[in-house]
């Protein structure tokens, strides 16, 4: 699996606006429910602050390929002023498990480089295995905008972490 990623721009709005209004994917996305639809103006607004997060911070989201064709999208952000780790794939993507979480975060050392990082995922996504076999700890369960999630973390997110 070759994997390529590359900063979100506004060509991407079709196949975000895709990926974010397929069902499977948003019951996996609490605070969609109050968004309704993502339309293409909201998501070429979400691109536009994701742009400029990187202009801010360094980094930010990014658009991910595999073997060329668009699965997701993710990276890093800021989060209550920590660095959060995000990652929101097409289903047929997700069956890839440790190895794409791998791959991505290996990108996202290389780019962002070692330490503390958050992973925030929603009640309905259990994602602990996957993110502890990699050393993330189950830490608390934060409320966002009125919804509950599951907030882990790794300390020191290195190379080593992922081997």
């Amino acid at each position: 699996m070759s994997l390529s990623f590359r900063q979100l721009c506004i060509e991407d709005t079709d196949d975000v606006c895709r990926l974010l209004n397929d069902t499977a994917i948003r019951r996996h996305l609490p605070l969609a429910s109050m968004a309704g639809s993502f339309s293409v103006e909201f998501v070429q607004q979400w691109i536009a602050r994701s742009r400029a997060h990187w202009q801010e911070h360094g980094y930010g989201i990014w658009q991910i390929e595999r073997d060329g064709e668009f699965i997701g999208w993710g990276g890093c952000q800021v989060f209550n002023g920590e660095r959060e780790f995000v990652l929101v794939v097409q289903r047929r993507a997700m069956g890839a498990g440790l190895s794409l979480l791998k791959q991505v975060l290996e990108y996202a050392l290389g780019e962002f480089g070692a330490g503390s990082m958050l992973v925030v995922l929603p009640l309905s996504r259990p994602g602990s295995r996957l993110l502890k076999r990699v050393g993330f700890t189950d830490e608390q369960t934060v409320r966002i905008s009125g919804c509950d999630f599951i907030q882990y973390r790794h300390p020191f997110l290195c190379e080593e972490s992922l081997a």
